[in-house]
């Protein structure tokens, strides 16, 4: 069985305030929800994990230097 979660519970499975999670959302860092109605909108756990995996990939490469 597939899970969702509301954003309030996505907000806490990331450790960031609700408004940044909806933020990311607005921003394209995270994947829009999946409509449930006009006031829920869920995500699958399954792209948070992969949000996650792409945050922590991003952190461990080096920092690219541009001389101007």
């Amino acid at each position: 069985m597939k899970k969702y979660l509301r954003a309030k519970y996505c907000a806490e499975y990331l450790n960031v305030a609700e408004t940044t999670f909806w933020h990311w959302v607005t921003d394209g860092r995270i994947k829009k929800g999946i409509r449930l109605s006009p006031r829920v909108t869920v995500w699958h756990i399954d792209d948070l994990e992969d949000f996650v995996k792409q945050r922590q990939l991003e952190d461990s490469m080096p920092a690219v230097s541009r001389a101007f």
